[in-house]
């Protein structure tokens, strides 16, 4: 699909770094909504702050258009199990199984009594496989701005708040794993919400975080534009092993370690980009996450960066001191 133009541009809002508070800066990139066409022609500009060398979305969506950019029946995280091929759905769920299984080995109570919360829970993949491992149903808990989400959570027998992450109080204490699998990119304030998910934890809880990386090998070569990694206008602060580990360490945590992990989905969006760029639509429709080929292919091509802890997709584990 090439980039449509039946939609009106969304309104937008001037801010300043999201780390440091600062407000100069240096473009990155510079691209459009390559993955969902909500937005027109309308270009979005990455920065890096010139003094903590953060990088965010500025200027970036105003809240009020959120619902406009993240519409359910068009974004595929939200309904990846009903609208994602069945093959690539079933790889998802066995590798969510075993990278919670990973994960749990920096918990140190019982399996049944953990509290778990999942903040971006997309369609529950995440959560019910922690019910499958053993949590109880009634300590699994998501939360997520659209009510449809929430109501899909509870459909299946989850706990669902409906928030933004920034906005949560008192709803959760005393959480074993607080989650934000590929959603501490989209928030507006990432250094509010890793203090309100250190609020949350018990001590000794972990917040486990999974997140593209800035630093990884493949994005020099679609850096200016068409990197997956960057995803106009949903992402709006994107992060390296340097500027996550200050974050989380300036809001009360001890990191325990950052991985790297298979970017399948950003080679996958960059390749589809580009060829949009170059007008090949036909090719760009086969870089699809419904496409089974495609994510297999980059699963393995991205083996080695992998390895070698480059590729641009990260795992983030920290405990609440």
């Amino acid at each position: 699909m090439t980039v449509q133009t039946q939609h009106a541009p969304v309104t937008v809002e001037h801010v300043p770094c999201p780390s440091c508070g600062s407000d100069t800066y240096e473009v990155i990139a510079v691209g459009p909504d390559y993955d969902h066409h909500c937005c027109g022609d309308q270009n979005f500009t990455l920065v890096r702050c010139k003094v903590c060398q953060f990088d965010y979305l500025n200027p970036r969506p105003t809240t009020d258009m959120l619902s406009r950019i993240y519409e359910a029946e068009d974004y595929i995280c939200y309904d990846f199990d009903t609208k994602g091929n069945s093959f690539v759905q079933n790889w998802r769920e066995g590798a969510e199984t075993r990278r919670i299984q990973a994960a749990l080995k920096h918990v140190t109570r019982p399996i049944p009594d953990l509290k778990i919360c999942d903040i971006g829970p997309g369609d529950g993949t995440t959560l019910v496989a922690f019910g499958t491992l053993g949590v109880k149903p009634g300590n699994l808990y998501g939360v997520d701005i659209d009510q449809s989400i929430i109501d899909k959570l509870e459909s299946k027998g989850l706990q669902g708040i409906l928030s933004r992450a920034e906005d949560l109080q008192a709803e959760i204490r005393d959480a074993d794993v607080v989650l934000m699998l590929q959603v501490i990119e989209h928030v507006a304030d990432p250094r509010r919400v890793m203090q309100v998910s250190h609020d949350m934890l018990r001590p000794g809880g972990i917040i486990w975080m999974e997140t593209p990386n800035m630093d990884g090998w493949d994005r020099p070569f679609f850096s200016k534009r068409a990197w997956g990694g960057y995803h106009f206008p949903r992402h709006w602060s994107l992060f390296s092993p340097r500027t996550i580990t200050r974050m989380l360490e300036e809001t009360g945590f001890e990191v325990i370690g950052v991985w790297s992990m298979s970017a399948t989905f950003v080679w996958i969006w960059s390749i589809n980009h580009l060829l949009q760029d170059r007008g090949w639509n036909k090719a760009a429709n086969f870089f699809s996450f419904n496409n089974p080929l495609a994510a297999a292919f980059f699963l393995i091509f991205d083996l080695i960066p992998r390895m070698l802890n480059k590729s641009s997709n990260m795992r983030v584990i920290a405990r609440r001191k």
